[in-house]
């Protein structure tokens, strides 16, 4: 296992992808989280914050890479705050767009995705199957009515749309593009803990997340089971009987019982 301070820039450039595997749940993150990353950027934007700021650890482990050269992680702990910096840098690469094409260019074939690649290769962070679809919408930018607009990852991107256009809600300020774009992808500092290719993450995870609240029976008895199953089947089980039983379940219960 080895463990190395990096910034988003440094994580994510080259040709790479981050994979949320099936035994993590979809993701998560509520407005109170959003809420406390967008002040701590700001706190760095306006120098309320000297220097760079620790956010937190990302955990990985390395798969085969692809024939074509890609490098596929999968990400056993830290999907939250990874999928959320990405959802910002999109929307912040909408916002440059009419006024900086290039630097907007920059931020989408650098950070997003793995130009010129192909199929789900394409994307720099491949979530699970739940926030698949609404993920790639995003970061292709092609939210519209017609997609799915359901979910925490789509709430994401809409507090953060809200954000870039009114920073602070007591204060008129307009954000400088490019000194955001730089705190975000050098100011933030991760601790990037890469595991040996052959530890179990099924494991890992549990032992990193288990702690009485963080994780349902439901999860635990779905990442079980799907750590026993051969990597090549269990993207077919999970589409065709894990998820329409699941979606079943959800149908029979109150929103409270599910929680």
């Amino acid at each position: 296992m080895k463990a190395s301070e990096t910034s988003l820039r440094n994580l994510l450039e080259g040709g790479k992808q981050f994979q949320i595997p099936l035994f993590q749940r979809p993701y998560s993150w509520k407005k109170k989280n959003w809420e406390t990353l967008w002040e701590d950027l700001m706190s760095l934007y306006t120098s309320a914050i000297q220097g760079s700021y620790f956010l937190g650890s990302i955990v990985t482990q390395p798969v085969f890479g692809t024939a074509d050269g890609i490098s596929p992680f999968v990400v056993i702990d830290g999907q939250q705050r990874l999928t959320t910096l990405t959802i910002v840098l999109a929307v912040l690469r909408n916002h440059l767009e009419p006024l900086d094409s290039e630097m907007a260019q920059e931020i989408d074939e650098l950070y997003l995705l793995n130009k010129f690649k192909k199929n789900d290769e394409y994307y720099k962070l491949l979530p699970t199957q739940d926030d698949l679809d609404v993920y790639k919408n995003i970061i292709q930018s092609r939210i519209a009515e017609d997609i799915k607009t359901t979910g925490q990852i789509y709430e994401a991107y809409k507090f953060f749309d809200t954000k870039f256009k009114k920073p602070d809600p007591d204060e008129e300020v307009e954000l400088d593009y490019t000194k955001f774009k730089t705190i975000l992808l050098e100011k933030l500092l991760l601790v990037n803990i890469t595991t040996d290719a052959n530890d179990n993450p099924y494991l890992i995870f549990e032992s990193l997340n288990n702690k009485g609240e963080d994780l349902t029976q439901a999860d635990l008895v779905r990442n079980y089971i799907f750590m026993k199953l051969p990597i090549e089947d269990r993207d077919e089980i999970y589409n065709n009987q894990w998820l329409p039983l699941q979606e079943s379940f959800k149908k029979k219960v109150t929103p409270k019982d599910y929680a």
